[in-house]
């Protein structure tokens, strides 16, 4: 075998030559990907590949979207690296990571409510610099940043011992268009708080969540938000969240293929994705269908004036509609619903898509797009699990894997068509067909 540099790599010298003989086929094996990982880092460090890479896979800035092909090809690498760091890396660091992790998510609130993203916007910055900037003590903002940047959080230079941001930090910019930072802020602290009621939400004998469970308390997630007065910061971090994800959204599924048709979104909320979608086709109209007190509080968003005044003469009053899809939901073509079935369980999942269902016009066209996430393994298969324990721990949810998704369509009627994943967004466009 040869390295990737050229060298000859002889397999049977470098077995010959070690006394521990078990032990010499793994140390070859070590020390060729010790090579090739090396080799790899150059490639990428290259100015041209690092520069593509910023350029064409993190798909940073307002509205672009990452290259198709290469964050396909880096997600495989992710989850390749990461199967051979778990095969490799000591146990007790496993741990560590784990029962530490809690600092991870600390450091990581600490540097947004000082405001370093926003001081290293300008210019890098020594550690006394960027300390005398946010007002911090220089000694523990040190500790701090070392932290982060190791965990691939802001850059440092070594040699010029300053800080910058990196992309990771830049998307925590008070201006940044994904508006990341308020996550940090909700879930680092609220949601942090939460999950000290998981152990306890686990227990055969609770119907509690972890959520009810810390706060002690019978009201859902909701209403106890409501009373806190956190709900705005928790709509205002959806709401983020939501732009973040809608360029993939809307590029990656051929919404093309139903532009002459009305959409109801079900579930629909404050009309945000039905306003992007028509914004996207011109030809399109569109409708929402959720409960009446949020059906009242849109309509104004789709009326001359409001948010939504550039679409409205497609969203006609009498498709903002009021209902309860656990009861009926009206017919038409097409529909969508973003984030709604995973707060259901499975028997009242199965019962929402019945009732579409038995409402959906029949038409070559005729379609539900549910938009959700995919729970996966591996590495770049996170996002979905950390959805998952989320979801179970506030609204005793959770995120389904393909296999179940089809479960549900097989049990209400449906056949999943295809499975479309979406560059830079959290959830899929899975696609539900009648099967008959």
């Amino acid at each position: 075998m040869a390295s990737p540099h050229g060298e000859a790599l002889d397999e049977k010298s470098t077995l010959v030559n070690h006394s521990d003989a078990p032990n010499a086929a793994t140390r070859w094996v070590l020390c060729n990907l010790i090579q090739q990982l090396r080799f790899s880092k150059e490639q990428l460090s290259a100015s041209s590949i690092s520069t593509t890479v910023a350029e064409n896979l993190y798909g940073t800035k307002e509205g672009q979207l990452p290259h198709k092909e290469l964050v396909g090809l880096a997600a495989d690498a992710v989850d390749l690296l990461h199967d051979i760091q778990r095969r490799l890396e000591p146990s007790h660091l496993t741990l560590a990571d784990h029962f530490f992790g809690y600092m991870n998510a600390k450091c990581l609130v600490a540097a947004v409510e000082l405001g370093i993203p926003d001081a290293l916007k300008k210019q890098p910055l020594t550690i006394d610099q960027l300390a005398a900037t946010v007002q911090a003590r220089p000694d523990r903002t040190a500790q701090v940043m070392r932290a982060l940047y190791n965990n691939g959080i802001f850059q440092y230079d070594h040699q010029s011992n300053v800080f910058s941001n990196n992309a990771a930090s830049e998307m925590l910019t008070s201006d940044h268009w994904t508006q990341w930072r308020n996550w940090v802020d909700l879930y680092g602290n609220e949601f942090y708080d939460i999950a000290r009621g998981i152990p306890a939400s686990l227990k055969a004998d609770t119907k509690r969540s972890a959520a009810q469970h810390n706060y002690d308390t019978d009201d859902d997630m909701f209403t106890y938000f409501q009373k806190q007065g956190w709900v705005p910061r928790l709509h205002r971090t959806l709401g983020g969240g939501a732009t973040a994800q809608a360029p993939g959204i809307l590029a990656d599924y051929p919404w093309h293929e139903i532009a002459d048709q009305t959409v109801i979104d079900i579930g629909g909320g404050g009309g945000a994705l039905i306003a992007a979608l028509l914004r996207n086709h011109d030809t399109m109209r569109g409708g929402v269908f959720d409960l009446i007190k949020v059906i009242e509080h849109i309509r104004p968003f789709f009326n001359p004036g409001g948010m939504y005044e550039d679409v409205c003469n497609r969203v006609p009053s009498e498709n903002l509609i009021a209902g309860n899809f656990l009861e009926e939901v009206p017919a038409y073509h097409v529909y969508t619903m973003k984030w709604c079935l995973h707060d259901w369980n499975d028997a009242d999942a199965i019962k929402v898509l019945c009732n579409i269902r038995r409402a959906i016009l029949g038409g070559e066209k005729s379609r539900l797009i549910v938009l959700e996430s995919v729970r996966a393994d591996g590495a770049m298969g996170r996002l979905s699990r950390y959805g998952d324990i989320n979801m179970m721990m506030t609204a005793k949810g959770q995120e389904r894997s393909e296999k179940e998704w089809r479960f549900l369509a097989e049990s209400s009627g449906w056949a999943v068509s295809q499975i479309y994943p979406l560059r830079n967004a959290w959830v899929s466009a899975i696609e539900f067909r009648p099967s008959h």
